[in-house]
């Protein structure tokens, strides 16, 4: 398990993330820093359309850390605690403020294990 620190000195869940055991599998969320920067990578695994991201906004507190990127006005926001580095929620908020999407994702071992898990 890898957790970085973040520019604001909060800890950044790296790693790969999936849906809870017991839930469908729909995401592969990918997250890791490099130079300096935050980065998000989503995979739907029922449509196979992926999302990279750049640059989130850290926030939150050392026990409870928030990464926010934008696309489109949409928000991607992750949150995790750091007693539970295992789970993290994702959040997609739309333009209007709704949050469209809230959904636990667990870490998965062996991350990284594809030369490609951390290119957008």
């Amino acid at each position: 398990m890898r957790i970085g620190i973040s520019k604001a000195n909060l800890a950044f869940p790296e790693g790969e993330f999936f849906d809870v055991e017991g839930q469908p599998r729909n995401w592969h969320l990918t997250l890791w820093q490099a130079k300096g920067q935050y980065y998000y990578k989503n995979l739907n695994l029922k449509t196979g359309k992926k999302l990279c991201l750049i640059g989130a906004k850290a926030s939150g507190t050392k026990a409870r850390p928030v990464f926010t990127w934008t696309n489109n006005k949409y928000k991607y926001r992750v949150s995790w605690q750091i007693v539970q580095p295992e789970l993290i929620r994702l959040e997609v908020i739309d333009p209007s403020g709704k949050v469209i999407l809230n959904q636990f994702l667990v870490r998965e071992p062996g991350e990284f294990e594809d030369p490609n898990a951390t290119k957008c």
